[in-house]
């Protein structure tokens, strides 16, 4: 494993909730109040609220007809969102004591589970992405859709660009589609592919406009939007599929968590080298040997071709002989060794491999993450658990 995160920045265990019966789909925190949202596959929503003994126990119990798999919340206007796996979404208002739950609308909005929802209070808008392959958008003034993006695949994590009203909706098949959103419909900006396999989680930092997608190919992408010109960069330092990602906006650093329970805590505010691209030479780029696909070059070289590698600074496509060393190199994200070229290695300073990531094991792989910036505190999910961290010394 990478650097591990030193013994006095280690969260601190505050509290832990339990009373589920199934697994826990998403728990996030109500902002300036010791109070937990959380939807299950059994069937319920709950509202945790901290007692005078020090300990969470539900104000509220909400009963549905399928498993409860998304909920999003907004503070300011009391507004709770809460997505089934039969694809309606139900709207409510929470009152101030968090001790009721006044219905207000209901969205039949998917054919299949809803896996994400987003509120956009500007607007008025209510994002959400389901197994059913879609993405819609309905206003919550009047209740009505304004639009649907089949994606082709389930839809799995969204995000939402308020500068350019830029929906990033992630899919199964491990891409995000940009779409630009208006009351009339949507326009597909561009397609996002860095990833190998399905997108879990995306994390979305506002004010320099950056994107960060978490995948089952254990690693991060951060898409810097801002810019306009499509540089991305790799964060690579898990060895499980990444689940859940929360970005602090104060202290520059983005938490990715693993199925294998390990946490990574990245560094963001140094500088970053943009992630190589891969040649795709029919031969290694630095000795010619043919590699296997190249019959032609096989037969005039009278030679057995071999496999293709590519080092991971440089991009070059190689030969395993040309491609045989291993190295960290953090400023481009890697921070467990990778696969290098003899050139690029020997190129690697001492201050080149120091890491700006650290990495906590936990007990039990966390599912779900919600940070509150201002408070220092998260809420992780693990299986039926709830957990209440104090981040404060891991984010200084």
């Amino acid at each position: 494993m990478a650097a591990p995160i030193p013994k006095s920045k280690r969260p601190v265990l505050l509290s832990n909730l339990e009373g589920h019966g199934d697994t826990i789909n998403k728990a996030v925190g109500v902002p300036t109040e010791d109070a937990v949202i959380s939807v299950s596959d059994d069937k319920t929503l709950r509202v945790w609220v901290k007692r005078d003994s020090g300990q969470y126990w539900p104000s509220i119990c909400q009963a549905y007809e399928a498993s409860a798999s998304a909920v999003v919340y907004h503070h300011a206007s009391q507004r709770l969102f809460v997505g089934l796996g039969n694809g309606t979404i139900h709207e409510y208002r929470l009152s101030r004591d968090l001790n009721r739950l006044e219905p207000k609308r209901t969205y039949l909005a998917h054919s299949n589970r809803v896996t994400a929802l987003k509120y956009i209070p500007e607007l008025e808008w209510l994002l959400s992405v389901s197994r059913d392959k879609l993405f819609q958008w309905h206003c919550t003034k009047t209740g009505r859709k304004l639009g649907a993006f089949d994606a082709h695949a389930w839809c799995l994590a969204v995000e939402y660009d308020a500068t350019n009203k830029y929906a990033f909706v992630a899919d199964f098949s491990g891409q995000i589609n940009v779409l630009k959103l208006d009351t009339s419909g949507f326009q597909l900006i561009t397609t996002l592919r860095g990833h190998q396999s399905s997108i879990r989680s995306l994390s979305y930092d506002a004010e320099k406009r950056v994107l960060f997608s978490g995948g089952f190919d254990q690693i991060i992408v951060v898409w810097d939007i801002g810019s306009q010109k499509g540089t991305a960069y790799e964060l690579t330092g898990h060895k499980e599929k990444i689940v859940a990602l929360a970005y602090s906006s104060s202290a520059q650093k983005l938490l990715s968590s693993s199925e294998d329970g390990c946490m990574g805590i990245w560094n963001l505010e140094g500088e970053r080298v943009e992630t190589a691209e891969w040649g795709a030479g029919s031969s290694c780029e630095k000795c010619g040997i043919p590699f296997f696909w190249n019959v032609k070059e096989m037969w005039s070289k009278k030679t057995v071709g071999v496999r293709q590698h590519h080092c991971r600074k440089c991009g070059r496509a190689l030969c395993g002989k040309c491609s045989d060393q291993t190295s960290t190199f953090p400023p481009m994200g890697f921070e467990i060794p990778v696969r290098m070229c003899q050139d690029c290695h020997s190129a690697i300073t001492t201050d080149d491999r120091s890491p700006m990531a650290n990495f906590h094991e936990f007990q039990t792989a966390i599912t779900c993450m919600d940070l509150d910036d201002e408070r220092s505190s998260l809420v992780t999910t693990s299986n039926k658990v709830i957990k209440v961290w104090d981040v404060r010394a891991m984010l200084s």
